[in-house]
């Protein structure tokens, strides 16, 4: 479980998926290890109601969106402009990126 992750606001997650889904509130319960993992997750899932692969996806989204944060953060994305030129060409959202950034240093 990513602490990072937790402290995500709504608001931020609206920004990475585009609205505050079942799937998403699935997805973002896996990440603090509410279904499990591996078969067992996906069983649970089923189990739920859930699409254990839109869910899975929607997991592999916000990690990666959370590594993309934490490179910012290291200083790899550069600062000011520079930053939001380097993530939009790199096939970012950089309000998206900024907004998880702002959450991970709360």
């Amino acid at each position: 479980m990513s602490d990072n992750i937790v402290k995500l606001a709504d608001e931020a997650l609206e920004n990475v998926s585009g609205g505050m889904t079942r799937n998403l509130k699935a997805a973002y319960a896996c990440i603090n290890g509410d279904y499990g993992n591996g078969e067992a997750r996906f069983a649970a899932l089923r189990k739920a109601g859930f699409d254990p692969n839109v869910v899975q996806g929607l997991v592999n989204d916000l990690l990666k969106y959370e590594k993309v944060a934490k490179d910012v953060i290291d200083g790899k994305y550069g600062n000011g402009e520079a930053r939001k030129i380097a993530l939009q060409k790199a096939g970012y959202n950089y309000d998206t990126i900024q907004n998880l950034v702002n959450n991970m240093l709360l």
